[in-house]
């Protein structure tokens, strides 16, 4: 018996330190979100725009596309200079590149409710 009980310890120790350690991650988690103040219609433009570029990179870019680099270029870097190509056209490879940084920029940005920019 007295093996059992000290089996049943452990286990109860177990559990309770799983609830403790999932309520304070809660607590941080909702913490953020209060403090985090995300302009919804930034990210939904923004995002629209992301996938316009990746929906056009290799078939027609088009104004539309470019609009949509000229947008997300007001806020992260975008490599303009990679269009000075014979084609004129925006290589897929720094497509890539530089949408990885504008993702990054706006998971680093979120929270600052982002303001659009003329």
């Amino acid at each position: 018996m007295p093996k059992q009980k000290l089996i049943t310890n452990y286990l109860l120790i177990g559990i309770i330190t799983i609830l403790i350690s999932c309520s304070s991650s809660n607590k941080v988690i909702s913490e953020n979100n209060i403090n985090c103040k995300e302009n919804l219609a930034f990210k939904k433009e923004f995002f629209k725009n992301v996938k316009n570029i990746e929906n056009f990179i290799d078939v027609n870019q088009n104004e539309s596309f470019r609009n949509s680099l000229k947008f997300i270029g007001k806020y992260s870097k975008v490599s303009f200079e990679s269009m000075l190509n014979y084609a004129g056209t925006y290589p897929y490879g720094i497509y890539e590149s530089d949408k990885k940084i504008w993702l990054e920029w706006y998971e680093k940005n979120k929270c600052q409710n982002i303001e659009f920019k003329e």
